[in-house]
């Protein structure tokens, strides 16, 4: 899985690099009499997502504890597909979803901002090297001084997750890529990429040797990505978007019990898959498309 992801990382972003390029070997007019993505137009995206997530090592410190989990393995945790919750006004954010807004500053450039809603939770039942010492009066069965024993993550021990969202909240530049475009414009396909950055809001739930523990949201680090999209664009404004993005997160503040000083602290590298429905909100209509 590791060495697949890595893979998989390094020719997304090698792709990442070529599309951005592309201003110098595709750099033409688009076919399409008015340019949707054209200066001065927002554009505005509400979508869904699964998440994956590699190997990481998590560090837990708190009033007697401090250890180390190491290459922990962990999935999303999407909602199971209802109609009532995906496609109802007051339960949209339930879900993994994706949220953007963007701005053409330039034809086919924009800078946009978001809020990626994911959801990480460590698989239970696995066995991983352990370091550090739980103190024995918090558990006779777990209390010891470990050094790279392995030990077995279960509800006994511990439960840990984002599944309040493992969010991430980020500003981007992004390049539309004009591809095709049929019946005067009407039905058309483009390429977009992206590279963004910003920060990681964690909603973190443990459960710690019996013990639960509900967290406020909390900015705990941040994070940097990459995306690459197909567009199919349709009646000139509307679009249809599959995305994947790949990023790196580092967490060194993530709250593990409210009302102590009791942090983990974690780096997620992250791949996301995600289909979202947006529109371009022109405000010069018929401004005619401009190369670049």
């Amino acid at each position: 899985m590791p060495e697949l992801f890595l893979i998989a990382m390094r020719i997304s972003f090698t792709l990442f690099a070529l599309i951005l390029m592309s201003n110098v070997l595709i750099s033409q007019e688009s076919t399409s009499p008015v340019n949707p993505a054209g200066k001065g137009s927002f554009y505005l995206s509400w979508g869904y997502n699964r998440s994956y997530f590699d190997y990481s090592d998590i560090h837990f410190a708190g009033e007697g504890f401090d250890f180390t989990l190491e290459q922990v393995s962990a999935h999303d945790y999407p909602s199971t597909y209802e109609t009532k919750v995906y496609f109802n006004p007051q339960k949209l954010s339930i879900p993994q979803f994706n949220f953007r807004l963007g701005y053409y500053f330039k034809d086919n450039w924009c800078v946009s901002a978001g809020w990626d809603h994911m959801k990480y939770k460590i698989a239970q039942d696995q066995k991983v090297v352990i370091r550090g010492y739980i103190d024995e009066s918090l558990s006779e069965q777990y209390g010891g001084v470990y050094d790279g024993e392995r030990i077995a993550i279960d509800s006994k021990f511990l439960q840990y997750e984002h599944t309040n969202g493992f969010n991430f909240a980020r500003v981007a530049l992004e390049r539309r890529i004009p591809v095709w475009s049929w019946w005067d414009g009407k039905l058309a396909a483009s390429a977009n990429a992206g590279v963004s950055a910003g920060l990681i809001i964690p909603w973190t739930d443990m459960t710690f040797l019996g013990t639960n523990y509900a967290n406020w949201l909390h900015v705990a680090g941040g994070g940097v990505s990459a995306v690459l999209g197909a567009r199919v664009e349709f009646l000139r404004y509307l679009f249809l978007q599959f995305q994947m993005q790949y990023g790196y997160s580092w967490m060194p503040d993530i709250r593990i019990q409210n009302e102590a000083p009791s942090r983990a602290d974690q780096n997620i590298q992250f791949m996301e898959r995600s289909v979202v429905l947006g529109g371009y909100i022109p405000v010069f209509k018929g401004r005619r498309a401009k190369k670049g």
